[in-house]
């Protein structure tokens, strides 16, 4: 019984260190947005970092935290309002330029930054070593530009990207989301397909695996090109407007297919299938398994949210208050005169059951086309 106590107790332990380790990674992640947005093309930083990368004379740039200020040695107290043309010149120096957070003073140049040599890095010259330390350590942002090769590196925390000139920037953009459009092209056949077997009542474990696999995939490269936006600030204006266009509702529907199969939070299932590999992603059973089901071909019963969530004239809790008092499958069938017996929609009852007749046949006939 004691053996059984610790076990249960070094489980609880376990779940609860991997639960501060998804919120950990979570908020850096949300946090790695803000810092993009602070370099992003247009701003003074990126400005500077690009006069920088053109004259070739390498730099090491922090914004600094109370950390950083620990851990940097010597140089000179600046103390002045942060342009473009000082930072440049103040980067010739050997050494880190290091601004305040909201890049709006120079703090301190020429500064010695002496993380420590213990912590791991996968970089080589000395420069871009003391930059990933740093940001490791003091968990700060510290752009390192390469005096041989001109190219621009970021590090926050854990985290590193290199920083693109705004032709790749629109390249790669445009190309994921070309990837976008494939998958939310496939998303809508899937959600489709789910629609037409709801209706017919012959839905099986794997349609919804489908719906959510897809889902999942246009979360990451969602993700991305979220970041490459961000990065382009102003100059993706248009390229934001067609990506908006894509994920339009994506999140809506994986809720609705979830409130209607499984009880679950769905903050929860977006957890466990942000953890996936992408072979674990590409593979049914194991959705499958993360979802709790023991086969493909289990069929399934839909509640209806989803569906009646495409009825313009029904609010969220009259379609609860329907699904609870009439069910599905009465619904799909229902009449003017069913609704009529229901107080609250007797002055709509006639527009309910036309809207739901339309949309019954609405995808009927997609499915056709």
């Amino acid at each position: 019984m004691e053996q059984e106590g610790i076990k249960d107790i070094r489980d609880i332990e376990k779940n609860l260190d991997l639960q501060i380790k998804r919120e950990r990674i979570k908020k850096s992640s949300d946090n790695f947005q803000e810092i993009l947005k602070v370099v992003a093309h247009g701003t003074p930083l990126r400005t500077a970092i690009e006069k920088i990368a053109r004259a070739r004379t390498g730099a090491l740039i922090v914004l600094a935290n109370d950390d950083v200020l620990k851990l940097a040695k010597g140089g000179f107290n600046i103390d002045m309002k942060f342009t473009t043309a000082r930072t440049a010149e103040l980067s010739k120096m050997d050494g880190a330029v290091i601004v305040d957070k909201n890049v709006r003073r120079i703090l301190y140049a020429a500064s010695l930054l002496v993380p420590s040599g213990s912590i791991k890095t996968t970089e080589t010259g000395a420069r871009h070593q003391a930059a990933e330390r740093t940001a490791k350590q003091t968990n700060s942002s510290v752009i390192a530009v390469s005096q041989r090769t001109g190219t621009s590196t970021l590090y926050f925390g854990e985290q590193k990207r290199w920083l693109k000139d705004i032709q790749e920037l629109f390249t790669r953009t445009r190309e994921t989301l070309a990837s976008l459009e494939r998958h939310r092209k496939a998303l809508d056949e899937n959600i489709l397909s789910l629609s037409i077997k709801e209706i017919a009542d012959v839905v099986k474990v794997r349609d919804i695996v489908s719906v959510l696999q897809r889902s999942e995939a246009i979360f990451r490269i969602e993700k991305q090109i979220r970041e490459y936006l961000v990065e382009m600030g102003c100059e993706g204006e248009f390229l934001e407007a067609q990506f908006k266009e894509l994920v339009m509702d994506v999140e809506k529907d994986f809720a609705f297919v979830l409130k209607d199969y499984k009880n679950v939070s769905v903050a929860r299932i977006r957890k466990l299938l942000e953890e996936l590999s992408q072979e674990h992603l590409l593979d049914p059973m194991h959705i499958m398994g993360t979802l709790g089901y023991s086969s493909l071909d289990e069929k399934l019963s839909a509640k209806g949210y989803r569906f009646l969530s495409k009825i313009p004239s029904l609010s969220q809790e009259e379609s609860k208050l329907l699904l609870k008092k009439m069910g599905f499958r009465k619904l799909l069938n229902a009449n003017a005169f069913d609704f009529s017996v229901y107080r609250q929609f007797a002055n709509k009852r006639t527009q309910i059951a036309e809207e739901i007749k339309k949309l019954k046949e609405n995808l009927i006939l997609k499915i056709k086309n």
